[in-house]
């Protein structure tokens, strides 16, 4: 029967029959130190890169994510400042309406006429000069 050591089969030892032992004093035992080699420094040099390229890439990935963020939130902020401005024009609107509404009423109370065709009062356009100005005023 084949026995196995990590990844190696082993042949079963064959048993020996017993002979006389002599009684030792003490009993010898042997301990198996196993040293892991170093790495080559080429080989810690080349991972040592793969680990800062790695993290030198997840941080270019976040921080694109990061001014994605930005820029929604930006968007969000100016939606929301748009929608308070047109409830705002509504509202303006609204009492702008009402007031040209009751302007015609207003002037009725105040005794206003509103002009008709005939009645317009033209002026004629005169240069920067006036002849008032030479003609005594009466004030001293």
């Amino acid at each position: 029967m084949a026995y196995t050591r990590g990844n190696l089969a082993v042949q079963e030892r064959q048993k020996q029959q017993p002979q006389k032992q002599q009684p030792s004093q003490y009993l010898e035992k042997t301990t198996v130190i196993k040293r892991r080699s170093q790495l080559p420094k080429r080989e810690k040099l080349l991972y040592l890169m793969s680990v800062l390229f790695v993290v030198t890439v997840t941080g270019w990935v976040g921080m694109s994510h990061v001014k994605v963020y930005d820029l929604n939130r930006q968007i969000q902020n100016a939606d929301s400042d748009i929608h308070k401005l047109n409830k705002s024009m509504d509202t303006l609107q609204v009492k702008k309406q009402t007031l040209e509404m009751g302007i015609a009423q207003k002037a009725k109370e105040l005794g206003y006429v509103q002009v008709e065709q005939g009645d317009a009062i033209h002026v004629p356009a005169t240069s920067g000069k006036s002849d008032t100005s030479s003609a005594p005023s009466g004030q001293n």
